[in-house]
C-alpha cells in the first residue's frame, strides 16, 4: 500500500514535469522490454514453478541446481538484449536522434535488469519474510523514482531515463543482498532442459496475458499517436496503482500454492489456500475503487491539467483491480499443469476483448474504448477461469508418484541449505 501511494504521487507529479507527447515516446520506447522476455523461453518460469515443488517435496539440493543454472540462464539472455538494444541505440546517435537514443540505450540496462532481478531473483524469494523484504524492495524502488522526479524536471526526457535507470539499479541492489538462494551461476544442459520442459508451457500461457496489456498499449500507440499514449500513460499508472495489491497476493500465493501441490498433489486443496485471500482483496478494493472513482477527476484537474483528457480512461480503468482480485485462481492452472485450459480461458477473453474494442471504436479511436474493452475481456476471462477451476476440483485427483513433473523426487541433502 505504502508502494502504490509513492507510485501515485510520483505519476501525478510526473505529469506536471512533462509533456503528454515526451512521455509517450518514452513509454513508446519502452514497449520493446515487454516483448523482451520471450527471449527467455520458459526457463524462469519454470524455476518460479519447481523452486517451491521441490521444497515442498523436501529436495533442497535440486533447488540449488536449478537456481544456478537458471541464474546462468537470464544473465546469458538479458546479456543478449543488453547489447541488441545498445546497438539500436547506437543507430538513433549516428543519426543525431539523441533522444531516441538514450531512450534505447536506457532500456538496454533496463534489459538486464529485466532478466536477471525481476525474472530470477525475485523469483526466489519464497517465504513470508523473504515476502516482507520484498515488499521493502517495491517501497525503495519507488522512493527513489520519487526522488528522483528532480532530475526529470531538470533534465526533461534524459531525466525520465535516469529516473528509470535509478529505480531499477536500487531494486536490483536491494534483491541481490537480500537473496535467499547464495548461489552461483552454472550452466548445465540436464537442468535448463528439465526447467524448459516445465516452463515453456507455463510461459506460453503467461506471454499470452502479458501480451493482451501489450497489444492494447501498442494499439493505443498506433491509433491515438504519441500524444495519445502519453495520455494513456496516466490511465496505466491509476490502474496499476489500485493492482498493486492484487498482484502482491498472487505473488505470496503462488510458490505456497506450489509448495503444497509437491505435498499432497490435491487442486481442492489450492482452491482452499487462495479463497479466503481473494475473497477479502475483493472486498476491500470496492470502497477504494469507489472513492478514487470520484477524486481522480478533480485531482487530475487540479495537478496535471494537461492529462484531463485522459479521466474518463481513468476511472474504467480502476475497476480493472476488482477483476484482478481473482487473478490468484489463475494460478492453479500453472501449478498442476493444465495450460490447456488457461489458454481456453484467455481465448474467451480475448475474443471479447476485439469484440468490444472494435464495437466501441466503430466511430473513430476514444481513449475510453481501451480500458472498457480490457475491462470486458478480463471479466470474461475470470468467469471462464473460475468455471474450469471448478472442473478441476470435481475430477478425480490423478496418483502423485511422481508429482507429475518427470522427475523422481530424491531425499533432502543433509546439511544443506535454502
Amino acid at each position: 500500500m505504502v508502494s502504490a501511494v509513492l507510485r501515485l504521487v510520483g505519476g501525478v507529479l510526473l505529469g506536471r514535469l512533462v509533456a503528454p507527447a515526451t512521455l509517450g515516446l518514452f513509454n513508446g520506447i519502452g514497449l520493446v522490454l515487454g516483448y523482451a522476455p520471450f527471449l527467455q523461453l520458459g526457463i524462469l518460469n519454470g524455476l518460479n514453478r519447481e523452486l517451491p515443488y521441490f521444497v515442498g517435496k523436501g529436495d533442497r539440493e535440486r533447488v540449488r541446481e536449478l537456481a544456478s543454472a537458471a541464474q546462468a540462464w537470464g544473465l546469458a539472455v538479458g546479456g543478449i538484449v543488453c547489447i541488441a538494444l545498445l546497438i539500436v541505440a547506437g543507430w538513433y546517435l549516428a543519426q543525431g536522434k539523441f533522444w531516441q537514443a538514450a531512450g534505447w540505450a536506457t532500456n538496454a540496462v533496463l534489459g538486464l535488469s529485466l532478466f536477471y532481478s525481476t525474472h530470477y531473483l525475485e523469483n526466489t524469494f519464497r517465504t513470508s519474510h523473504d515476502f516482507a523484504r520484498l515488499s521493502l524492495v517495491g517501497v525503495v524502488e519507488n522512493a527513489a523514482a520519487l526522488l528522483m522526479l528532480g532530475a526529470v524536471a531538470v533534465l526533461n526526457f534524459y531525466g525520465l531515463c535516469v529516473r528509470a535507470l535509478v529505480a531499477a539499479g536500487v531494486s536490483t541492489l536491494l534483491l541481490y543482498l537480500w537473496r535467499p538462494l547464495r548461489v552461483k551461476p552454472k550452466w548445465s544442459l540436464v537442468h535448463l532442459k528439465h526447467l524448459l520442459i516445465i516452463g515453456a508451457p507455463i510461459f506460453a500461457v503467461g506471454q499470452l496475458f502479458a501480451w493482451w496489456t501489450l497489444i492494447n498499449s501498442t494499439l493505443v500507440l498506433k491509433m491515438v499517436g504519441t500524444e495519445g499514449m502519453g495520455l494513456y500513460s496516466m490511465v496505466l499508472i491509476a490502474g496499476s496503482t489500485l493492482e498493486l495489491l492484487p498482484a502482491a497476493m498472487t505473488q505470496v500465493v503462488y510458490p505456497r500454492m506450489a509448495e503444497e501441490y509437491g505435498r499432497s498433489n490435491s487442486i481442492p486443496e489450492l482452491r482452499r489456500i487462495i479463497r479466503r485471500p481473494m475473497v477479502f482483496i475483493a472486498l476491500g478494493m470496492v470502497p477504494v475503487v469507489a472513492l478514487a472513482w470520484i477524486l481522480v477527476g478533480p485531482a487530475v484537474r487540479l495537478a496535471v491539467p494537461a492529462y484531463a483528457a485522459a479521466i474518463p480512461a481513468m476511472q474504467w480503468s480502476l475497476l480493472m483491480a476488482l477483476v484482478h482480485s481473482f487473478q490468484p485462481l489463475s494460478s492453479v492452472f500453472n501449478v498442476a499443469r493444465r495450460q490447456d485450459l488457461y489458454v481456453a480461458a484467455l481465448g474467451i477473453g480475448f475474443a471479447i476483448y476485439g469484440l468490444f474494442l472494435w464495437w466501441l471504436t466503430r466511430g473513430g479511436p476514444v481513449l475510453t474504448a481501451f480500458p472498457q474493452a480490457m475491462l470486458a475481456g478480463r471479466a470474461a476471462y475470470m468467469l471462464a477461469v473460475w468455471v474450469f477451476v471448478r472442473y478441476l476440483c470435481n475430477r478425480r485427483p490423478r496418483s502423485p508418484s511422481v508429482g507429475g513433473d518427470g522427475f523422481e523426487s530424491r531425499p533432502a541433502a543433509s546439511g544443506g541449505q535454502l
